[in-house]
């Protein structure tokens, strides 16, 4: 079954795609599944235990306890830790595209491999994304759309990070209202459910009750979240169409 296009797709087409990939891939994902949702639930808790207490003042508040940075280290590690699932998704969604047999283990190590590129790209992606933002909003918001697709450079087509985030940057230049579009539309919906979530947070709102709001919302995102990996790479494939030239072949030929 051809699940990407020959030639540029309409929004709709990549989108039924997306949902069409995200189908194919399922059944082989459920141990990144497991993975992300120990990873999801670890960082949730951790951020919970960094958070003041309500009763704290708020001169007290605003200063960091010197204890909670151990506590702080050990979640900039598993999140750190969270891009190799990530690429362990691209790797194994790229393969059922291409009939390609793997395993879970196969998929894992494509994850660490890629590791020390992914690291560095998602240093500078933040660093460029941050900079964008205080210098002016709009930067930030095209910067923050425009390198989003380093890791599938990486994974896929196997460069280094700053090149990948060059490449990404590249790759969406001129199609960045087009790829936003692509992006809103599964984006309102995860938002839509996240605010319900978060209104029933604060209806219930003991600590025991939002510990286990929170560890819902994480098993929520864990099978959410590959939506949008499988939604990015059939952009990612629109995209080096155009880019190549299809675009204008298709075109020419209607």
């Amino acid at each position: 079954m051809r699940l990407l296009a020959t030639e540029p797709a309409s929004i709709a087409k990549i989108l039924d795609a997306s949902i069409k990939l995200y189908s194919a891939c399922f059944s082989r994902l459920w141990g990144i599944f497991s993975i992300l949702a120990a990873l999801f639930i670890a960082t949730s808790l951790i951020t919970l235990q960094l958070q003041p207490s309500p009763s704290t003042p708020p001169t007290e508040a605003m200063a960091f306890p010197g204890e909670h940075l151990p506590l702080l280290g050990f979640l900039i590690v598993i999140i750190a830790l969270t891009f190799v699932p990530y690429a362990a998704l691209i790797y194994r969604m790229d393969n059922v595209i291409n009939e390609r047999e793997d395993s879970f283990s196969e998929a894992i190590t494509a994850g660490f491999r890629a590791f020390p590129s992914t690291f560095l790209a998602a240093f500078l992606y933040m660093v460029a994304i941050i900079v964008g933002y205080i210098l002016l909003l709009v930067p930030g918001l095209i910067l923050t759309l425009s390198l989003m697709f380093y890791l599938y450079f990486i994974v896929i087509d196997g460069l280094g990070g700053y090149r990948a985030l060059r490449a990404s940057h590249s790759l969406v230049w001129g199609h960045w209202w087009r790829t936003a579009t692509i992006f809103t539309v599964p984006m309102v919906i995860w938002m839509a459910v996240l605010f319900a979530m978060g209104f029933l947070m604060a209806f219930l709102a003991t600590a025991d009750n939002q510990v286990l709001m929170q560890i819902l919302m994480n098993l929520l995102s864990v099978f959410f979240m590959p939506y949008f990996f499988a939604l990015g790479y059939v952009q990612f494939h629109d995209l080096k169409l155009r880019k190549s030239g299809s675009d204008l072949a298709s075109r020419l030929g209607r």
